[in-house]
């Protein structure tokens, strides 16, 4: 009996998985509809995905098409990279026309650092927890101004500017921003030029995101401590088992 006389069940869908299924984890199967709608994130390593895996990989791919439809880009940079500062969102942008139709939406929580590479060197990185870029500093606009002109590559032409993300997530754990992809652009044409103020702003304004989100983690982590410690003692008092001097005297220690 050969394969093609085999018929196997879907493990996500538990239909029929035809003729065109995919081999997954566990002697399973899982047929082309499942593997479609799960997106790009599991197709790399198929074979060693679980049902489960799958099955969280379709809600992801569903829950980033809701995501699309109610993302409103505040900052738009060239056609690669849009910002919905309000959601605290950004994604990037299909290599064709620049549409967004097959993006996926990130969360600004979620960067944990990134690179400028230029022809695989990196000549500028950052990201949360760290200074800003290569001793650079931010002007009024936000685009960042030194630290990266001395960096740049004195060779005449470039193949590749690009622009690594690093973010929080095991299943898709970098996403790159090609400027310049295979192809050769001299550094002193206007094409270039271009291209790397782009990149450069999109470099500052994702320090600029890190840098925000380095600071309201700290802040919010300790106003709800503070709160808890404050409640804990408001129960002592209501119980009776401390004063409502001494109540107040260890709110105000809290609150200092």
């Amino acid at each position: 009996m050969g394969f093609f006389d085999l018929k196997a069940i879907c493990a996500v869908c538990d239909g029929e998985a035809g003729l065109h299924r995919y081999r997954i984890a566990n002697k399973e199967w899982v047929c082309p509809t499942c593997y479609k709608k799960a997106g790009s994130s599991l197709k790399k390593f198929i074979a060693k995905a679980t049902a489960d895996e799958i099955r969280e990989a379709i809600a992801k791919t569903s829950n980033n098409s809701t995501e699309l439809d109610h993302f409103k880009a505040t900052k738009k940079i060239g056609t690669l990279v849009e910002f919905d500062d309000y959601q605290k969102k950004w994604l990037v942008l299909s290599e064709i026309l620049g549409r967004r139709n097959r993006s996926i939406v990130y969360r600004y929580e979620d960067i944990l650092d990134f690179e400028l590479l230029d022809d695989g060197e990196s000549i500028a990185s950052g990201g949360q927890g760290r200074a800003p870029i290569n001793g650079g500093y931010f002007s009024h606009t936000g685009t960042m101004a030194g630290g990266l002109t001395g960096k740049r590559r004195t060779r005449g032409v470039c193949n590749s500017l690009q622009i690594k993300v690093t973010m929080n997530d095991i299943n898709d754990p970098v996403v790159y921003i090609h400027f310049l992809k295979n192809a050769k652009s001299k550094r002193d044409e206007m094409v270039y030029r271009s291209l790397f103020e782009q990149a450069q702003e999109c470099v500052s304004t994702f320090q600029v995101i890190c840098d925000r989100e380095n600071n309201q983690k700290p802040l919010t982590e300790t106003a709800f401590s503070v709160a808890d410690e404050i409640k804990k003692f408001k129960e002592l008092l209501d119980d009776g088992i401390i004063t409502e001097e001494e109540f107040h005297k260890k709110k105000l220690e809290l609150l200092r």
